[in-house]
């Protein structure tokens, strides 16, 4: 290789993409069903049904829930157990001199930002054109040598002359994207950095976003993310019910401030899990099920990354409330997946959750939902879902109550005549997923200088 060249791509790795953004980014989420060539011709029951149908095939990628730590991994690949197809809400971004303008689904879960390129061997169908490095005049392929490529688990040497970083990002079983680690411009708005590492994807199998998406962009916390790239110490969030078209907001940057005098806010310090290390990860250490408090034992394998404030008041249950330790100290936690509609309890959490639920809801159960879920209610002729009573959830984070009111724990299923639980059941022993259905109409702010997330259940036009 030329060495005025390859001086060039390293100088072009070392480029502070990381900088400091001068100002704040306002981007619109769109749910991936609004923006599909069908959107016009389904009814909000359906557009429900696919998200969950999504959610069940997402909990099915994640291959790591009995704890296989990132230093075991087999050194062919670098993973994440999370898949990829579960891309729920879809952002614009650019990419490229002159920028190309690209769809991209939005991951907490994961962290690298990749797009489908030119020339493409066995690319899934994508609505967007494809973007081409080769008109792209700030485009630069990495060297394997270089301190970004090594930011991938493992990676390897392409094949050419130039010994391009070329990788294999497996998100579960087999589901993959591979193709070469770049450098190029990236466009928000009307602000561009240079340098950010991306992936130039030319093969993706097994597990493929929607076609309304050209890729992914990820916003975990590992290094190749772009809100670790682009610095931001904090990013905010709210997002509109599943089933509805209108969209929702992402904040990256000093403005995102989740409504900082609400009263109804909690905060929660993030944790750090060595089986998880991407992953926005809280310590669930209570439930609350009526008059019934289950208290959970500490995770022992996590560490805090942040001292907490104060914790908000917790749910008053009644003076006859038992606390119950179950199961060992190893297994509770939960990760915040935006792309996952339905939560989903590790098993023995959701079995006491059903079981205190079918005493509390004096409701005959339902079978055959329309929905694909599980735990269902038969409602009673003339009787509004609005109207029927269900017990006050919530969910203890290191001791701070995160409620869950009846429109954020059941959905109407119509065409069935039941109300059904939008909380799905995990494996014994896995990782608990809070997903997007418990988080609608609410402000999710992450403070990554601090280590913590704040809950605010307010309405998404708070959120400037």
């Amino acid at each position: 290789m030329n060495a005025a060249v390859l001086l060039l791509l390293l100088a072009l790795a070392a480029l502070p993409a990381s900088c400091a953004p001068p100002r704040s980014f306002r981007l619109e989420l769109a749910s991936v069903d609004a923006s599909a060539a069908d959107a016009a011709n389904l009814t909000e029951h359906e557009l429900l049904r696919r998200a969950i149908q999504r959610s069940r095939y997402r909990l099915a990628g994640i291959g790591m829930a009995r704890g296989e730590a990132a230093s075991a991994r087999k050194a062919v690949v670098a993973e994440t157990p999370i898949m990829p197809a579960g891309g729920e809400y879809l952002v614009k971004l650019g990419i490229g001199t002159p920028p190309y303008k690209f769809t991209a689904a939005i991951d907490t879960a994961s962290d690298l930002i990749w797009t489908q390129c030119q020339p493409c061997t066995g690319c899934y169908h994508q609505v967007d054109p494809m973007f081409n490095p080769r008109v792209s005049s700030t485009y630069a392929a990495l060297p394997c040598s270089s301190d970004t490529c090594d930011e991938l688990d493992v990676h390897r040497c392409g094949h050419d002359d130039d010994e391009s970083c070329q990788y294999t990002y497996t998100y579960s079983g087999n589901a993959t994207t591979e193709g070469t680690l770049a450098v190029d411009k990236l466009v928000i708005g009307e602000d561009a950095f240079r340098g950010v590492a991306f992936g130039c994807s030319t093969s993706s199998t097994g597990g493929a976003p929607p076609p309304q998406a050209s890729g992914v962009v990820g916003l975990g916390r590992g290094p190749l993310s772009l809100v670790s790239q682009l610095s931001v110490r904090r990013f905010a969030y709210c997002l509109p019910p599943p089933a509805s078209r209108i969209p929702g907001k992402l904040v990256l940057g000093a403005d995102a401030d989740a409504a900082r005098n609400a009263t109804n806010r909690i905060a929660v310090p993030m944790r750090r899990d060595p089986r998880y290390p991407s992953y926005y990860y809280l310590n669930l250490d209570g439930l609350l099920i009526g008059d019934r408090t289950m208290s959970l034992p500490p995770t022992t394998t996590t560490t805090a990354t942040a001292t907490a404030t104060a914790p908000a008041p917790a749910p008053t249950p009644s003076p006859n409330a038992t606390a119950v330790a179950v199961g060992d100290a190893n297994r509770y936690g939960m990760i915040i997946d935006i792309a996952s509609t339905i939560t989903f309890l590790e098993a023995s959490l959701y079995d006491e959750l059903v079981n205190d639920l079918e005493v509390e809801i004096r409701l005959p159960r339902g079978t055959g939902s329309s929905l694909g879920l599980d735990l269902c209610f038969i409602l009673p002729d003339g009787v509004a879902f609005d109207r029927v009573y269900v017990p006050a959830v919530a969910l203890a984070f290191d001791g701070r109550w995160l409620r869950l009111d009846k429109a954020r724990l059941f959905a109407e299923d119509r065409e069935s005549g039941m109300m059904c639980l939008m909380v799905g059941r995990a494996e014994a022993g896995s990782v608990s997923i809070l997903g997007n259905f418990q988080q609608q109409n609410m402000q999710v702010l992450y403070n990554l200088r601090r280590g913590r997330v704040t809950f605010v259940q307010s309405p998404c036009g708070a959120l400037r």
